[in-house]
């Protein structure tokens, strides 16, 4: 079986998460590597060495290996493909209304390809996609190129390192040799190879991520019953996530799943399955029961305070995941914009947003305790650096003790003994004795 010649060049086509991150990761592999998107000012900026998105080491990565020679960023097609062995595809495919994938930026980059000639390459899609994408473009360019299909397991803050030690490299395709060929990227990797056909690997990316979004809204549910209950839900799924058929791992409750990926594979695969005229009951049930999250938190805050309106709330955390910069599809902004319909001013502070990303009305402010200088804190953003922060430096801020901890990463116990009344998703804390009440600029006897 042909395998891979070193000496050719590894085209990856975006630049987002996906794109950078492979190209960095291949690298680091020892792989020469050209990366291309039609994003030009993109392009222009990682070519100086400044990634499009936050994610620790990334940028002197990015800089080490811009100057070895090893990764390079061209705006012209034509440069990327040259000479490559093999051409990754990592655009977007952003989800409709629908549910159904947006396929279009595949497509054309797909045209582009054809319309340049790439019969000596391989092609691969890592881009998440709906089953059968993958045989469907290789109908497109007409069966003259191998098309195989490698989802990426990529952790949004941890993307080069989930790169270079995966858990599996799934690889779908009927052309063993171009599987092989890709296979062999990775032959330092200590990761199984899973071989498939590509519409059983398009299954496996999105089925994976339907998995752990429902891991999250049953751990919801658990803290539902828990709150009703009056039982601590940290305590009951620490119970549940000891069996090792179960584990730990995406089984925490909060204001539920957001980001660019679960939610959107999740109702890609419920409008597949309808159309298909399978059964996703269960999918269904795990999208409604993360729709009603982000109410059932802001009802614990309306429950403490009485009402909204007039309010001055603090807020932690505007990214959907810490390590990340990023706010698409963020539950943190869609709770700072129903606080900002409900009559209520936010203050709102993100070690990574220094800017406000909202078209809603929120004051964004750098540094934590600025923030809490309000009427009630939610923290939203499950980020390291708020579990440092002194509780007797929390209470001394606030005017009224009231902190609504939609991550559950805060001390409980500690925020107690403070003052402060401590309310998470399917825990609470409560003072022995009340807390002094203060007004904006007061300060605390």
């Amino acid at each position: 079986m042909k395998r891979m010649k070193r000496e050719g060049h590894v085209c990856i086509i975006g630049t987002g998460y996906v794109g950078v991150a492979t190209a960095i990761g291949l690298a680091e592999l020892g792989w020469d590597v050209v990366g291309h998107d039609v994003i030009v000012e993109r392009v222009r900026a990682l070519a100086l060495g400044e990634p499009p998105y936050r994610e620790r080491g990334l940028a002197s990565m990015l800089r080490r290996h811009l100057a070895s020679g090893r990764v390079r960023f061209t705006e012209q097609l034509s440069e990327a493909v040259t000479g490559a062995r093999m051409v990754i595809l990592a655009v977007g495919t952003p989800g409709n209304d629908d549910g159904s994938a947006d396929l279009s930026a595949l497509r054309r980059a797909v045209d582009d390809l054809d319309d340049f000639g790439i019969d000596d390459a391989v092609i691969v899609l890592r881009s998440t996609v709906p089953p059968g994408t993958t045989e469907r473009i290789a109908k497109r360019l007409q069966y003259r190129v191998p098309v195989i299909y490698s989802p990426e397991f990529l952790r949004e803050g941890t993307a080069v390192h989930d790169v270079l030690y995966p858990s599996r490299v799934v690889i779908g395709g009927n052309d063993d040799e171009a599987i092989q060929a890709y296979a062999d990227l990775f032959e330092h990797v200590a990761a199984p190879i899973v071989r498939t056909s590509s519409i059983e690997a398009e299954l496996i990316k999105g089925y994976s991520n339907a998995f752990l979004a429902a891991r999250i809204s049953l751990a919801n549910e658990v803290a539902s019953l828990c709150d009703a209950l009056g039982a601590d839900s940290t305590a009951v799924l620490a119970g549940i996530g000891a069996d090792p058929r179960i584990g730990s791992s995406f089984l925490q409750p909060g204001i539920g799943f957001g980001g660019p990926c679960f939610d959107k594979d999740t109702r890609s695969l419920i409008y597949v399955a309808r159309r298909a005229g399978a059964e996703s009951a269960m999918l269904s049930a795990v999208l409604a029961v993360n729709d009603a999250q982000p109410g059932r938190v802001l009802k614990i805050l309306e429950d403490e305070l009485g009402t909204l309106s007039g309010t001055t709330i603090g807020v932690w955390g505007l990214t959907f995941k810490a390590g990340t910069d990023d706010v698409r599809h963020s539950l943190a902004i869609s709770i700072v914009q129903i606080l900002v319909s409900k009559g209520a001013r936010v203050r709102a502070y993100d070690p990574a947003i220094r800017t406000n990303p909202m078209l809603t009305k929120c004051e964004i402010v750098t540094e934590p305790l600025a923030a809490a200088n309000a009427d009630a804190l939610m923290v939203l953003t499950e980020w390291p650096e708020f579990r440092t922060i002194p509780s007797t430096e929390i209470a001394g801020a606030l005017r009224r003790p009231i902190v609504i901890d939609g991550r559950n990463i805060l001390d409980a116990k500690a925020l107690a003994a403070a003052g402060i009344r401590y309310r998470g998703v399917g825990r609470q804390e409560l003072p022995r004795t009340k807390a002094p009440h203060r007004v904006a600029g007061e300060a605390v006897s």
